[in-house]
């Protein structure tokens, strides 16, 4: 201890401050031990209490209402995507489609009030309806051209000259080439140009909204042109993903370089692909990314 004390050159005063302070810590510490094992033990009593069963169940409703992917108690429904058209759905249908029935019944009401939708964004119109839902939904509505032509002569009068000039610009933007998009509002050569290059590159459109991708694109144009415009989703060119490599995947504007990759690798390692719920097993994968690429393969 002596030769502890040197090494630091501790003075008197700080020596006799250093025993006193291991003498008080050496009597807590002594303390402590007592108090542990001489203390009397306290009896802990325990209940065990059951939880009703209705107590602690939640309602189909009250589980997932207002979210993309619906749950049940105690199980996941399993969502099956198809093209459909909301006109004419089913209630079963719907079910497939992972709307709850209050969603639906909304839906139904607004049909059998005479409601129909002419293009996917009147879909939006469902107040029960989430944007969620809207966007796992939006890929595969469908609308009957014989609605859509509907919607395009309602309001207009036939006897104005240019109303009748409107009513003649329908254009089917899957097939309509460079001097047909001219002839639509705020569409010059170089977007119309811009259209068809996109279009090729996308293997076509199953939305007019896509046409606010194309660069350069003014949404207000778009939404202006918008009731003049029909999809036919038949032309569609899809990419064959069970024999495509990964040059070819990457090539589609929505697909980069690492997913075609990753495709490719998946497909080597679990064998071809069966539907779309098999790319849902690629953890890496946002479910908006395969919604959005899903019109563009073939299985």
């Amino acid at each position: 201890m002596r030769h502890f004390f040197e090494f630091f050159h501790f003075t008197a005063t700080e020596r006799k401050g250093f025993i006193v302070l291991c003498l008080g810590i050496a009597l807590i510490q002594v303390s402590l031990f007592v108090h542990k094992h001489f203390r009397p033990q306290e009896e802990v009593s325990h209940h065990l209490y059951e939880l009703q069963a209705e107590r602690a169940s939640y309602t189909k409703e009250e589980v997932f209402d207002d979210h993309s992917a619906p749950v049940f108690s105690g199980e996941k429904r399993v969502v099956s995507y198809f093209p459909f058209d909301p006109n004419t759905a089913s209630l079963e249908e719907w079910r497939k489609l992972g709307l709850s029935d209050r969603k639906i019944q909304v839906i139904l009401n607004y049909r059998n009030k005479g409601g129909k939708f002419y293009e996917k964004e009147d879909l939006k119109k469902i107040y029960s309806l989430s944007e969620n839902d809207y966007r796992r939904l939006e890929p595969y509505i469908r609308i009957r051209h014989e609605e859509a032509s509907e919607r395009r002569t309602t309001g207009y009068n036939p006897s104005a000259p240019a109303a009748k000039k409107r009513e003649a610009l329908l254009v089917e933007i899957n097939s309509a080439d460079t001097s047909q998009l001219k002839r639509l509002k705020g569409i010059g050569t170089v977007l119309s140009a811009r259209i068809v290059k996109f279009r090729e590159a996308l293997g076509g459109f199953f939305s007019v909204s896509q046409l606010k991708e194309v660069y350069g694109m003014p949404q207000e144009t778009v939404d202006a042109n918008a009731p003049f415009l029909t999809v036919d989703t038949i032309l569609l060119r899809r990419i064959p993903v069970n024999e495509a490599d990964e040059m070819r995947l990457s090539k589609h504007p929505y697909i980069s370089r690492k997913q075609a990759q990753t495709i490719v690798n998946y497909r080597k390692q679990h064998g071809p692909f069966r539907s779309i719920e098999d790319l849902y097993e690629i953890k890496s994968f946002d479910p908006d990314f395969l919604r959005k690429i899903e019109p563009y393969l073939q299985f």
